[in-house]
């Protein structure tokens, strides 16, 4: 009788087993985790250059997908390290749910190498990519989003909209905002498809503790860009690393906020991405 119950629990077994992760080749550009979630759209000069100062300056590689500018975060970071800035055909096990690809593979290739009709060339060729968008699906969007009730100053979250097309990017410490922000915009009339690049950083005891200290040090110096609860600075801190958001009104706070920053302790590198206000925008 046992011998009969194990052989059923063997033939079973199979169908008892999760499906395996999906296994894809796909044309990506091989970008710089801040670059990919900041520089939305075409592959320009710029973002290219852009791509290889972060990553030279020690941020992570990561994937874009060019068919719809999904990132993914890739397992092997020393195998596409070398390709930040090109194209490349990329095979591996991906989970879209989380963003994340197991690489077997990754080959160089050129623009010329995509079909004429392949949705990958939108984001290689500027003059196939549109920006065109109904006004007020966007304002829908952004309205959706900055209502958002658990945003702090340690999270930041845009988007993109390209015809009914979103993407949604950014970081955020809480796992909960990764999904409030994809089910309010997918919800919108006249959103066609929301492609979720919301990164949810580690809540490890070093970064918090780093938050917390460049919360403090820019706020002595800098304390008319913080009120309660927000901020017009943003404070992205992943794996010992800040990135400084927003906007200030002069050069000197910028440079400010770096030195600030550099002096938290535990943190071993600071990305300054601060907008300075030009003197029109001040009046």
């Amino acid at each position: 009788m046992k011998r009969t119950l194990l052989l059923a629990a063997t033939l079973l077994l199979p169908y008892c087993l999760p499906a395996a992760d999906e296994v894809s080749t796909f044309p990506a550009y091989v970008d710089s985790d801040i670059c990919a979630r900041l520089m939305l759209g075409p592959i320009t000069p710029e973002r290219m250059q852009c791509s290889k100062s972060t990553s030279k300056d020690g941020d992570m590689p990561v994937l874009v997908r060019l068919s719809n500018n999904m990132v993914f975060t890739a397992n092997k970071e020393k195998t596409i390290q070398p390709l930040v800035g090109q194209l490349a055909s990329i095979t591996g096990e991906i989970k879209p749910k989380n963003g994340t690809i197991k690489i077997q593979s990754a080959t160089p290739i050129t623009a010329d190498s995509l079909a004429a009709n392949d949705p990958a060339r939108r984001l290689v060729d500027p003059s196939k990519f549109t920006t065109q968008r109904d006004a007020a699906l966007y304002e829908k969007i952004r309205h959706e989003l900055a209502m958002m009730p658990y945003i702090t100053e340690f999270d930041f979250i845009s988007f993109t909209l390209s015809g009914g097309n979103v993407v949604l990017t950014g970081w955020t410490i809480r796992q909960t905002n990764r999904s409030t922000a994809n089910n309010a915009v997918r919800d919108i009339p006249g959103v066609e498809s929301v492609v979720n690049n919301i990164d949810v950083l580690p809540l490890g005891a070093t970064d918090m503790q780093i938050r917390a200290g460049a919360r403090a040090a820019l706020q002595r110096q800098l304390s008319r860009y913080f009120w309660g609860n927000g901020s017009d600075i943003k404070i992205v801190v992943k794996n010992g690393q800040i990135l400084l958001l927003g906007t200030v009104t002069r050069q000197a706070d910028s440079d400010l906020a770096t030195i600030q920053c550099n002096s938290v302790r535990g943190a071993f590198k600071v990305f300054n991405m601060l907008r300075v206000q030009s003197s029109e925008k001040k009046g």
